[in-house]
């Protein structure tokens, strides 16, 4: 548990640049890396995708505060911590929570940790579209408002044609039951994108769906 007095170090150091001229917030970070390197031995310990979720959400809170002192700052100095948090909230499908992080680090040209071996925007699109897939999948709602704020995010940003279609994906069965229209348009978009992408037979039965509402 993180004591008051260490939760307002944290924002504090978090608004600060590391360099040599600031050595406590060298320090302070590194000791969040260090942290954080043993939160993920913990997380690797369990072999069940459902324990680590559960585990990264009652691990996020204890970082809020110094995610919200880059945040606030409006600190440009990379920062791996931040990084792996977004995608800790992403995996969580704390989309809304995770959105500010990714603009962030899409603003100020953040590169991901070496493990993750995607550039910024191909990672954040990915683990977006495919956790809402996931979620569509053992039909939990998903808020589509937030999916198309990523969307606007990442729209100009350069990244794999299939990465692209699978978010278009992800919005078309979002929106297929509310805004069937719009979500054909997005569905037709990932198959332009992504011939492969599994989107044929979701157009077909949106197509007849619409047709009989026409007629």
């Amino acid at each position: 548990m993180i004591s008051p007095a260490q939760k307002f170090l944290q924002k504090h150091y978090a608004q600060k640049e590391r360099n040599t001229d600031n050595l406590r917030a060298i320090n302070a970070y590194e000791m969040m890396l260090a942290k954080l390197n043993n939160d993920r031995i913990r997380l690797k310990k369990f072999q069940s995708t459902e324990a680590k979720i559960e585990l990264k959400k009652q691990l996020i809170p204890e970082y809020m505060d110094w995610i919200n002192g880059v945040l606030e700052s409006d600190n440009a100095q990379q920062d791996d911590v931040f990084m792996r948090l977004m995608v800790w909230m992403i995996d969580t499908k704390q989309f809304e929570l995770a959105y500010p992080l990714a603009e962030h680090a899409l603003k100020h040209n953040w590169v991901t940790p070496d493990e993750y071996q995607r550039q910024t925007a191909t990672l954040i699109t990915e683990e977006l579209a495919n956790t809402t897939l996931a979620q569509i999948s053992n039909k939990q709602t998903v808020n589509a408002d937030v999916l198309l704020k990523f969307a606007e995010l990442v729209a100009d940003k350069d990244m794999f044609d299939q990465v692209r279609a699978k978010l278009n994906k992800a919005i078309g069965y979002v929106l297929k039951e509310t805004q069937p229209e719009q979500a054909l348009g997005y569905l037709k978009r990932a198959l332009e994108l992504d011939e492969s992408s599994g989107v044929k037979t979701a157009i077909k039965e949106l197509e007849k769906a619409l047709n009989k509402t026409d007629s």
